[in-house]
């Protein structure tokens, strides 16, 4: 199933099965016949696996069992029971608290330029692609992403959709720290994020995610 995806699905997704397949799949439930599978024999594993998972975690798991047999056994009707969903409290920051960041971080030019590209909707896989190229005047254009693997390997990834491509106009002051810096960010994907926890602990900020930006 994985590997008839394999060139159409994003590698990052790629890495997800497989690591559902390899770490989260019991061996009983993979040592079965496709189609000696049951309904029971489903929500056996479903259960299992909720045991010691979140339930977004145990749906992502089941999503996968299902897409597998809704390739190879189409007629079979699956209607497992799953966990309830959680409802996250996420904090939500206000102008206040990315004004601050902005002010706090305005020296560190890397983690400055991406907190103001985070703040256009642009997401941290998109930002590590970005090259000077990708910028013509005013206008930024994004169309790729840098993602991980099946092997743990970093690759540039072209967008998938018309949505993910896009052109956007950005200040004539971040055009001008981008071109001065010489690069947009050359740094591992996961510095981005402890950068911004770092300033939020340092301002006295709630943490949040950089997509929240």
């Amino acid at each position: 199933y994985i590997e008839s995806k394999e060139n159409v699905i994003s590698p990052r997704t790629v890495k997800g099965y497989y690591s559902l397949l390899n770490s989260s799949i019991s061996n009983d439930f993979k040592k079965k016949q496709l189609f000696q599978i049951t309904q029971q024999d489903i929500q056996c594993e479903t259960n299992r696996y909720a045991e010691t998972h979140s339930p977004k975690t145990v749906r992502n798991l089941h999503g996968f069992i299902a897409a597998v047999l809704g390739q190879f056994r189409p007629n079979m009707v699956i209607h497992t029971t799953l966990p309830q969903k959680t409802e996250n409290e996420r904090y939500t920051p206000s102008e206040d608290d990315i004004r601050r960041i902005l002010e706090a971080s305005k020296d560190d030019h890397p983690n400055h330029i991406c907190f103001q590209l985070g703040i256009m909707s642009l997401r941290r896989s998109e930002i590590m692609a970005l090259t000077l190229d990708d910028i013509v005047g005013n206008i930024l254009t994004i169309n790729k992403a840098l993602v991980q693997n099946k092997d743990r390997e970093w690759v540039i990834k072209q967008t998938k959709t018309s949505a993910g491509t896009r052109k956007i106009y950005i200040p004539d002051s971040l055009v001008k720290e981008i071109r001065d810096l010489g690069y947009v960010y050359n740094r591992h994907p996961n510095k981005m994020r402890k950068a911004l926890q770092r300033y939020q602990d340092k301002l006295g900020i709630p943490r949040f995610t950089f997509h929240a930006l």
